[in-house]
C-alpha cells in the first residue's frame, strides 16, 4: 500500500493564537494516529490570514521499510 496524505482545512480563525491552537490540537490527536507533518499552508481573503490547510503523511505499516 502506498503512502496516505491527509489535508485538513480549518477557517475562521480570528486570531494568531486561536489558529495555533487549532494546528496544535490537530497535530496532537493524529500524530497519536501515526501521522506526520508535511506543510502548513495560510488561507488569505483580501490578504488577511484567515485559516490554514494543514498536510499530513502517514505509511502504512505493512509497507512501512523494517531495520535489520
Amino acid at each position: 500500500m502506498s503512502t496516505q496524505y491527509k489535508v485538513i482545512s480549518d477557517c475562521f480563525c480570528f486570531t494568531s493564537a486561536h489558529k495555533a491552537r487549532k494546528i496544535e490540537n490537530h497535530l496532537n490527536s493524529l500524530t497519536a494516529q501515526g501521522w506526520e507533518f508535511v506543510a502548513l499552508d495560510p488561507v488569505t481573503v483580501m490578504g488577511c490570514d484567515v485559516g490554514f490547510y494543514l498536510v499530513l503523511k502517514r505509511v502504512p505499516a505493512s509497507s512501512a521499510p523494517t531495520e535489520s
